[in-house]
């Protein structure tokens, strides 16, 4: 099925229309389709997950498996809420701090059926971020991975506890905290836990679901700077296993690839969901690895990919010049992708001999917004398939102008056609956002209303242009100061905090300059030393490795004699975002402007003959507007 009829069957087929395997499901709630698959002779002993254990085996484990171990997760954590005097009434958060593990799957099943919400803890957070996003989520009990978080030689159940000994936690106490297996840290086992309540799971009946309660919530970060943790229905859990369906055309002879986190939307949304939708299989690996992705969907049959921009164009790149052999004749028929640049895509589809490459735009509050056809121009995200519209900045709700693009696709009127990308509630139905979990103001301030309707603000800025009948979003960065990279939304005061903390730091400031492929950004920290002479580059780079999540970490160091600040000692932003990475021979003299660039290899210097090459690899007319609108500089691209 093409896509574009894909999107007009999502947007507008009743449900009662679907094929009749999805139009079942879609009539149930989660745990009625646990229960249905786990029971259900004709399903019952189909594989649901087939995991790449930590020896490299690959192990399955069926429907019926998912809904025995759901159980036993529900009747654990029915008990642990009776430990605590919280009735099935009441809210219960069950944080998972863990890489991606089938048991992520089993406490959502035991969270289904105990009207419990799932809290998704970033595995990438550490110290005082994961301590403040427990506490201000106001977890009941947590599960953590006994596997070694990466480059820390410490278990992320060991990880857990020294961010409680350091910074504390408000309401988790240490024995609720659990270790989803053998650790050296003094803490009880979930099997130990299982063990102890296998007496009492005859007992156990599942609790009604209600359906309009949050089943997971998953962090982003916001214009505020703190993590904000977003609420998931569980309506609208199986309103996105409908979404993936239809764009994706699954079905149960699917196998879905699954190593973007467990605790993002992208997995949750685009592969795990449509697979359990439908009766299919999913492959997971505890995070994403370019080199043995060929190997892992050769092994399992994997037909379906969910992933960001970055990790496609590694394997392109670990690919390259390998022969075709290696890589040919694979199952694989479809990517489903936010974030990856037209080249990627063209070269990736050519590769591996693709139906096609899906992008798509969208949000964790808001789900896929827009999503790219065959017919869909390059500079383009996709074509709408909710209610979006752009509203000019600094008014009311006023629409911005179509915009007029050229030959090239560069937009030539800018100053009318930009504008906030916004997107109707009444359009998105059962995945309408549905708030910040104790952010009652922060989410007031993400829906407008316009003409008396309201509109969820996306946080980006776009352009709508009218291309072969359709209208299409071109997606030119964000709102305000938040950084995307490696797949992460986060605001730059958070690694601002622990940057300044460096003993060689007098001042810094974070940005995100516009890459110059893919639709992310390159974090840039600009940093006043307290002394040029004694700064050490290469261990304030050590630092921010050991204090910051690998998505935080810069990509430019840019040092100033004095950061630009307002009257009232506030740092000013658009100067060092109009400055961003030039140099000039000029420049390359100021003994108090220095700019090193982090690779491989360590910190190196970045000159005038570095900068001009940066700027030949804008080639793409949309990351070319996209500097453009960040610096509001006319005159980067001059021949």
């Amino acid at each position: 099925m093409m896509l574009s009829c894909v999107i007009e069957l999502w947007s507008e087929v009743p449900k009662d229309d679907l094929p009749v395997n999805i139009a079942q499901a879609a009539g149930q709630n989660l745990s009625e389709i646990i229960e249905k698959r786990g029971t259900d002779a004709a399903s019952r002993d189909r594989v649901f997950i087939i995991n790449r254990e930590d020896d490299d085996t690959l192990r399955e484990y069926t429907y019926e498996h998912l809904y025995l171990r759901s159980l036993e997760y529900g009747n654990m954590i029915r008990r642990v809420r009776g430990l605590q005097g919280k009735g099935s009434s009441e809210r219960f958060h069950v944080a998972v701090y863990m890489q991606n593990r089938p048991e992520f799957l089993f406490i959502l099943g035991g969270c289904a059926f105990t009207n419990s919400t799932v809290v998704g803890i970033n595995n990438a957070q550490a110290g005082e971020q994961l301590a403040f996003d427990i506490n201000n989520t106001d977890v009941d009990m947590l599960i953590a991975d006994n596997g070694i978080r990466p480059g820390t030689g410490r278990t992320f159940a060991g990880t857990i506890l020294e961010a409680g000994r350091r910074f504390g936690f408000a309401a988790l106490a240490r024995e609720y905290i659990y270790s989803e297996g053998d650790t050296e840290e003094e803490i009880s086992t979930v099997g130990s836990l299982l063990e102890r309540y296998k007496d009492t799971l005859r007992q156990f009946t599942p609790s009604e679901l209600e359906t309009g309660r949050p089943a997971v919530i998953i962090f982003t970060s916001g214009t505020t700077g703190s993590p904000k943790g977003i609420e998931v229905t569980w309506e609208k859990l199986v309103d996105v296993g409908i979404t993936g369906t239809s764009i994706l055309g699954y079905d149960e002879n699917d196998v879905g690839y699954v190593c973007m986190p467990l605790n993002h939307s992208n997995s949750l949304y685009l592969n795990v969901m449509p697979a359990l939708m439908n009766g299919a299989r999913i492959l997971l690996r505890r995070r994403f690895s370019s080199s043995n992705f060929v190997r892992d969907i050769r092994d399992s049959g994997a037909t379906i990919w969910n992933t960001v921009g970055d990790p496609v164009h590694y394997v392109l790149n670990y690919l390259k010049g390998k022969p075709v052999e290696e890589f040919s004749g694979l199952p694989i028929r479809t990517v489903f992708s936010t974030g990856t640049n037209s080249s990627d895509r063209r070269a990736f589809s050519e590769m591996f001999g693709l139906e096609i490459f899906t992008e798509a735009y969208g949000s964790t509050e808001a789900g896929v917004v827009a999503a790219v056809d065959e017919g869909t121009p390059g500079y383009s995200v996709g074509k709408l398939i909710r209610d979006v519209r752009i509203i000019r900045e600094g008014t009311d709700g006023r629409e911005a102008d179509y915009a007029e693009v050229d030959a090239t696709g560069s937009i030539m009127n800018l100053d009318r056609a930009v504008g906030e990308v916004v997107v109707s509630q009444r359009s998105l139905g059962g995945s309408a956002f549905a708030g910040y979990y104790g952010l009652d103001r922060e989410s007031y301030r993400r829906i407008i209303s316009i003409g008396g309707e309201d509109f969820y603000r996306m946080g980006d800025l776009g352009a709508i242009v009218h291309s072969g009948g359709k209208k299409c979003l071109i997606f030119l960065g964000r709102t305000g100061d938040w950084v995307r990279f490696k797949g992460e939304n986060w605001a730059p005061v958070d690694a601002e905090r622990i940057i300044r903390r460096y003993q060689g730091v007098r001042n810094a400031g974070v940005i995100g300059l516009p890459q110059s492929r893919g639709k992310e950004d390159d974090p840039m920290f600009i940093v006043e030393p307290a002394d040029f002479n004694e700064f050490d580059i290469d261990g304030f780079y050590e630092y921010c490795r050991e204090n910051l999540p690998r998505f935080m970490l810069p990509r430019f160091v840019r040092l100033m004699g004095s950061l630009p600040m307002t009257e009232t000692m506030k740092l000013k932003k658009s100067p060092l975002k109009h400055d961003f990475i030039y140099r000039s021979p000029e420049i390359d003299e100021d003994p108090e402007d220095i700019i090193y660039e982090i690779g491989e290899s360590g910190a190196r210097l970045f000159t005038t003959e570095d900068y001009q090459s940066e700027i030949e690899r804008y080639t793409d007319p949309t990351n070319r507007d996209r500097l453009t609108a960040f610096t509001k500089r006319d005159d980067i691209f001059e021949e």
